[in-house]
């Protein structure tokens, strides 16, 4: 349908606005199932150039009313950027990490402009440039389509597909109501789909496997402002609140104490002396602490370090972790990683404790699949999230980093524990559901039972085969297009379009 520029970009922005309705603080979680269809009429016959704008157009109006407030608040308030300074890295980080993801996604559904099969095509496509944003340059799977929906039996298809799925799913029937005025038949396959996913995952959630056991842990949650976090001189003073709210484990018995990340802001090994107060704890309540402090890099001639989670018990550190994903432009830079102040870890660590064996995410780290799979398929049946959300807290972006952590328990089939400095803290169990949630922005301490999962899912043994099967698609439609702009037709062979014939005598 032959559309004005106007009505195109219209149509762009009301897609914006509506991927910005379907995560927190709105979580207009309906919207979702027609987010994209705006952006795919847009696109429709439209040049590659223009599609790509208008695709670039939806995700920056998008990533800004999702992340945008909160980015430039922590730039602003936590990093002192400035003004104008906080604008420009708002822009340049959601451009970067987002936007263009949504233009090149723009373009390869303009691709298909009147193919027969474009209802179950596009939503490929778009799983293919999701894919592209979650491990291009550092990847950012920071709220995909798939993160929108809630439903506890549509998100059980993540122990198949991953989240990438649920994505393939919105996307699909987003197209089937653009295609409304063309043919039925992607309402059909979108309606067919939508019942299989739910059916699946009433099904699961009967049938999920109790619990193999159960571990109890106190959770620790300091709320330390973040205008003292970094300064030295309240160092032990932070380290006495966390050993003051600890004292609970007197009474309840945790097997593990968890604080967040960062909890201690000095060097355990450089400074012995000062973790007196947490041995004598430990050895008092005869349980575990698990904390993130940093750890002295060794990178010759730079003063470089790693952000840590140590595990302490009464006799000393059992073991510890380093964090292998890096935030960037914080703990990294972006084209010169070897010359930021911290240092990636490299093999995960998989601590075991009172028989349970549990793997660490520090911050962010909890947003990405490979690293939580990568845990399990190493043994852990708990993955632990330590965190410190309170620099963003701004926004609605602890609430957005809850919820995306809670697809990791979901693809594994673990429970998740999180620990933050101000909140969210809490636990997810292996089906996805809340089974307990800290008071935020408030100093509390609280056990908690934990289930412990099997960890035995397709996801967690065979990782994103759905989403490389839909980049393979995107890339067999670009290969078509190239063979029709060279005028070759599939079969290889040249058409009349690549012959020069002279003109008749």
């Amino acid at each position: 349908m032959a559309r004005h520029a106007w009505q195109r970009w219209t149509l762009a922005a009301v897609s914006g606005v509506l991927l910005t309705l379907i995560y927190p603080p709105f979580e207009v979680s309906a919207v979702a199932w027609i987010a994209l269809t705006p952006l795919i009429l847009a696109v429709d016959a439209a040049r590659p150039r223009a599609a790509f704008a208008l695709g670039w157009f939806t995700g920056t109006i998008g990533v800004l009313g999702v992340t945008g407030w909160w980015i430039f608040h922590a730039a602003y308030a936590y990093f002192h950027l400035g003004l104008a300074g906080a604008a420009a890295f708002t822009v340049v980080a959601t451009q970067v990490f987002v936007a263009l993801y949504f233009g090149l996604f723009g373009v390869l559904a303009s691709l298909v402009s009147g193919w027969r099969l474009r209802g179950v095509l596009i939503p490929s496509l778009f799983v293919a440039s999701e894919y592209a944003r979650a491990h291009l340059l550092t990847g950012n799977p920071w709220e995909l389509l798939g993160h929108a929906q809630r439903s506890d039996a549509l998100v059980q298809l993540c122990d198949l597909t991953g989240v990438f799925g649920l994505s393939f799913v919105l996307a699909l029937s987003a197209t089937a109501v653009a295609e409304v005025g063309r043919s039925r038949a992607p309402a059909v396959l979108a309606a067919v789909t939508i019942v299989l996913t739910w059916t699946y995952g009433e099904w699961r959630l009967a049938n999920l496997a109790a619990a193999e056991a159960t571990v109890p842990m106190l959770l620790v949650q300091g709320n330390l402002p973040n205008d003292e976090r970094g300064r030295p001189e309240r160092f032990v003073a932070h380290l006495d609140r966390y050993l003051a709210l600890s004292e609970r484990a007197d009474s309840s018995r945790p097997a593990l104490i968890v604080w967040p990340e960062n909890a201690i802001g000095f060097f355990p090994a450089e400074n012995p002396e000062l973790l007196g107060g947490i041995t004598a704890l430990l050895r008092r309540a005869d349980t575990a602490l698990l904390t993130g402090a940093p750890r002295a890099g060794d990178r010759p001639g730079v003063a470089a370090v790693y952000n840590s989670a140590y595990l302490f018990t009464a006799d000393g550190v059992g073991g510890v972790y380093d964090k292998r994903k890096l935030l960037p432009f914080v703990e990294q830079l972006l084209l010169r990683p070897a010359d930021g102040p911290f240092l990636a870890g490299g093999t995960p660590t998989i601590f075991t404790l009172a028989g349970t064996r549990f793997g660490v995410l520090i911050c962010y780290e909890a947003i990405y699949p490979e690293l939580a799979r990568d845990e399990v398929q190493r043994g852990a049946r708990v993955l632990i999230n330590l965190s410190n959300d309170s620099w963003f807290e701004a926004g609605a972006g602890p609430e957005q980093h809850f919820q995306l952590a809670r697809f990791r328990a979901i693809e594994n089939r673990v429970s998740l524990v999180r620990v933050t400095n101000s909140g969210i803290s809490g636990v997810i169990d292996p089906a996805g559901r809340e089974i307990a949630r800290l008071p935020a922005r408030t100093p509390v301490a609280q056990t908690v039972t934990v289930p412990i999962g099997s960890g035995g899912s397709f996801y967690s043994r065979h990782g994103d085969v759905f989403a490389l099967l839909c980049v393979a698609v995107s890339a067999g439609v670009l290969l078509f297009r190239v063979l029709l702009r060279w005028g070759l037709n599939p079969s290889g062979r040249v058409t009349s379009r690549t012959l020069h014939l002279p003109r008749g005598r």
